[in-house]
């Protein structure tokens, strides 16, 4: 039996599934914007890069939120390569782009999950 989330714990559920869906969307566009590489290899090079966010896509749907915190570490690997490749010398704004949703996926998925628990605790679930 799901409970009625309250206004800011669907709130932040709502931006962190947009901030997911834009992430994948510019990491996607990254990998397939490389031109030196045959589409085998952006396929396969696709999957392994987004593979791990689209794991989290049933859970996140459902609004699970031990799917939010898992989301959350996996993030922190997102988070270490973009900083990395900002430092680099062929940083651009879409580097930029993924550091900033990076970021905002990260606390609203922090904040759901942390605001989704207490509502289930108090619920007796």
């Amino acid at each position: 039996m799901d409970a009625v989330r309250a206004p800011r714990t669907e709130l932040m559920r709502r931006v962190s599934l947009a901030c997911y869906t834009v992430l994948v969307a510019a990491l996607s566009l990254q990998i397939f914007g490389i031109e030196r590489l045959e589409a085998a290899t952006r396929g396969f090079l696709w999957v392994i890069w987004i593979g791990p966010l689209l794991v989290f896509l049933p859970g996140l749907v459902r609004g699970t939120w031990k799917t939010y915190l898992w989301l959350c570490f996996v993030l922190l690997i997102y988070f270490m390569v973009v900083v990395g490749n900002l430092f680099g010398p062929r940083s651009g704004p879409s580097d930029w782009l993924q550091l900033v949703l990076i970021c905002v996926l990260f606390n609203t998925a922090m904040f759901y999950s942390r605001w989704r628990q207490r509502e289930l605790a108090g619920q007796g679930a």
